[in-house]
């Protein structure tokens, strides 16, 4: 989930929740399980039951670095040169399409794109969530690393002919949203965007939310814009997308550990210790 989740906290024991369950004034409650692990998203493009998915991503949720404060709506995320991401094992990657080809088998008539949230934990991927939209950094990770042109997929998809299998460059992409400061809670609008597409070097850069005076660019209460580093590594996709940041300014916060060597460990260590 995105900026409206929170998880509040836990009732620690069984009893501790039955005693909160009954001291509560409801006539229905709802229980989930609680999934530990490591999120990430598989995009596909559906249509005649064709599904053609894309390589994996991890978005990044929380607003500042080391993955603390509150929730957003995603404030960068990573792709690796294959289809899968590196603290995912053999067989994970496969297990989640399989999800996804049972999601497409149960709605034979659906067509567009599929986005599944999974979260991986020490029994194999679990279903976070389906979107029928692309992801919101993920489409800037697996889009622009699509060698198969976008618009054989759409005009395959529409005169109901089978979907072109899909390749791509087998780049790693790591995607960085410049916000304003205090986002998501009290963000400050009104800074001047000083990243133009000459200034964002190689890398791609994505306006999000922003307002146009007199023909310069000032950030919202939203996302501002986002660049997107491609390289042989993710640490040299890494680096492409930190060059483009250099002009950012100081009145726009970036999470500068997305698709840093420190973080990816960090997601690695955490499977090896769920797994053990």
């Amino acid at each position: 989930g995105g900026k409206g989740v929170k998880v509040i906290g836990d009732q620690v024991t069984a009893e501790e929740a039955k005693a909160y369950l009954r001291d509560a004034d409801y006539d229905r409650v709802v229980l989930e399980e609680r999934l530990v692990g490591e999120e990430f998203t598989i995009q596909a493009f559906v249509a005649n039951g064709d599904v053609r998915t894309t390589p994996a991503v991890q978005d990044h949720k929380r607003a500042y670095e080391g993955d603390e404060g509150p929730n957003t709506g995603g404030m960068g995320s990573y792709s690796d040169t294959g289809r899968s991401l590196p603290f995912m094992a053999e067989g994970d990657y496969e297990a989640a399409v399989d999800v996804l080809d049972a999601v497409v088998d149960a709605l034979p008539d659906y067509k567009g794109v599929l986005y599944g949230q999974f979260m991986l934990t020490d029994e194999g991927p679990k279903v976070v969530e389906f979107n029928a939209r692309f992801g919101d950094p993920e489409a800037m990770n697996t889009l622009p690393v699509l060698d198969t042109p976008f618009v054989d997929v759409l005009a395959a998809a529409r005169d109901g002919e089978p979907l072109p299998e899909l390749s791509f460059s087998g780049e790693a992409t790591v995607c960085k949203y410049a916000v304003p400061d205090g986002y998501p809670t009290d963000p400050d609008a009104g800074a001047e965007i000083a990243v133009d597409e000459e200034s964002a070097g190689d890398a791609l850069l994505y306006y999000a939310s922003v307002d146009e005076r007199d023909g310069r660019l000032y950030t919202t209460t939203s996302r501002a814009f986002a660049v997107v580093g491609r390289g042989d590594s993710i640490a040299a996709a890494e680096a492409q997308a930190e060059d483009a940041l250099a002009a950012a300014g100081d009145r726009v916060r970036i999470r500068h550990d997305i698709g840093k060597a420190d973080l990816v460990q960090r997601r690695i260590d955490h499977m090896d210790e769920l797994r053990s």
